[in-house]
């Protein structure tokens, strides 16, 4: 068993690409590089939120780790094991450990299964889990436990409202007990004052079970509410990462500082004046990312070394890092650099 000081998840120089085909004779003739070249650790018990625009990488990574998607290279380290080495039984123990929220509350549900049957499904297809005589009465502690009405376990999905349908699908991914969540954007979905009682839902869950969350979104204000650390992800790369409070206190990326200045502000008469940063053009195509500094192309900081030279994820004073040739660094940063 792991020791609290030690990663539950560990992500080392992971890359996933998927091939291009031509339509006539369905040869190779490209790559859609997906994921390239990420890292991170997860420590028990916490949250990492993943962060980015559509198209950079995330929902790639989120399968790559649960092992939806091969990868070409790289670990993916479980409590010290590697998934991509493990197989039959084996991996099946192990990926129990491991479930996912979606983003879809009306497609992630079997529309033709009742609630029950819904949760079940999870003793059915890992059988020796929970006896089947136990599966009704656990599927409505389950219902419980997410703030739902366990009288209505005979109830069809289309008779839930969209934060209901969530609450069922966070039900389902408890029933085997995992000790790592994958949310991949799991309130993206849902209006923002039921994505709050989520959100709040999700805490909870997490500080009576001791579970661990890879939170996946593109809105930064729901990923401050709820990760420990935040990682952004630009075109299949991390480019910045760091704990909750200094990426929002002090960004150092330019895409970062970009994602931020969209952010609303709530109470903009007392916050403190800030310029909104507008990025111009489309994220570049993952087939052909440009070369140096992926972020080039859109960034107004960009200088000819950042054309042939690809910046690392740079330590700096802590554990904020960021790969970026010009960061913006906090005075104190700046001074011992």
């Amino acid at each position: 068993m792991s020791s609290p000081a030690e990663p539950l998840l560990s992500v080392k120089d992971l890359h996933t690409s998927f091939p291009v085909r031509s339509s006539l004779l369905r040869r190779k003739i490209g790559a859609v590089h997906a994921v390239s070249g990420v890292s991170f650790d997860l420590p028990k018990g916490r949250t990492l939120g993943l962060v980015g625009e559509s198209g950079s990488g995330k929902t790639t990574l989120a399968r790559t780790v649960i092992g939806l998607a091969p990868p070409e290279s790289g670990q993916v380290l479980f409590d010290g094991q590697d998934l991509l080495t493990l197989s039959g039984d084996e991996l099946r123990q192990v990926r129990r450990q491991i479930q996912m929220i979606f983003q879809d509350p009306y497609a992630s549900l079997n529309p033709r299964l009742t609630v029950e049957q819904i949760i079940s499904e999870a003793w059915l297809v890992n059988p020796g889990v929970l006896p089947r005589d136990k599966w009704a009465s656990e599927a409505r502690e389950l219902l419980v436990r997410v703030g739902l009405n366990p009288d209505h376990a005979d109830r069809y999905p289309h008779q839930f409202s969209g934060g209901q349908r969530q609450r069922v699908g966070i039900a389902r991914a408890l029933a085997l007990r995992p000790r790592l969540v994958i949310c991949d954007e799991a309130v993206s979905a849902l209006d923002v004052s039921v994505q709050a009682q989520v959100l709040n839902l999700l805490v909870d869950l997490q500080q009576e079970m001791g579970l661990s969350y890879l939170f996946i979104a593109h809105d930064l204000s729901v990923v401050r509410h709820i990760s420990d650390e935040v990682a952004v992800m630009y075109l299949g790369k991390v480019v910045e990462r760091g704990t909750t409070e200094e990426i929002f206190a002090a960004p150092e990326h330019p895409y970062t500082q970009a994602l931020l200045s969209a952010v609303p502000v709530t109470r903009p008469w007392a916050a403190p004046p800030r310029e909104q940063i507008i990025l111009t053009g489309d994220i570049p195509s993952p087939v052909s990312p440009p070369s140096g500094c992926r972020f080039r192309t859109r960034c107004w900081k960009a200088q000819e070394r950042c054309a042939t030279e690809e910046p690392a994820l740079t330590d700096r004073l802590s554990a904020h890092v960021s790969a970026c040739h010009f960061p913006e660094l906090p005075a104190a940063s700046a001074g011992a650099r």
